[in-house]
């Protein structure tokens, strides 16, 4: 595996709102790669701040494909481990950065990475996450 150097796109994040100046060539290079993984038949279904490192020449990678999945030529995913984890009833990723589908344990397509991409798109320009969970009584 490689070693990219460079800083989590979370902890540059947790200082506060990117500038859209700086915010759009790290989007752009995010949706890229999405792109290219996309072309390979390959959804992330794990994308978050903590999974982008920026190095110091400001190129972006996308890393942690530990939770990704190969899809099958109608865009669904056809991992016979993601089958049977879903069949089983896990629900596997990061709760802030789900798809509404991906949540309900269904079968997700590149789409659900492009929910991602936009919950982390506004958590960059906003400073904080769209999501903050929790519980409310």
């Amino acid at each position: 595996m490689e070693l990219v150097e460079g800083e989590e796109l979370s902890a540059h994040i947790v200082r506060g709102p990117i500038p859209i100046a700086e915010a759009l060539p790290i989007a752009r290079q995010i949706a890229e790669a999405l792109e290219a993984a996309h072309e390979q038949g390959i959804v992330h279904r794990d994308l978050k701040p903590a999974n982008i490192k920026v190095r110091t020449d400001g190129t972006v990678r996308v890393l942690d494909f530990g939770l990704a999945k190969a899809m099958d030529g109608d865009g669904a995913g056809n991992s016979a481990m993601s089958r049977h984890m879903t069949e089983a009833g896990m629900i596997i990723g990061t709760a802030a950065y789900m798809s509404p589908e991906q949540a309900k344990g269904k079968s997700v397509d590149k789409r659900t990475d492009i929910w991602a991409f936009g919950v982390v798109l506004y958590e960059m320009l906003a400073g904080q996450r769209a999501f903050k969970g929790g519980r409310r009584w």
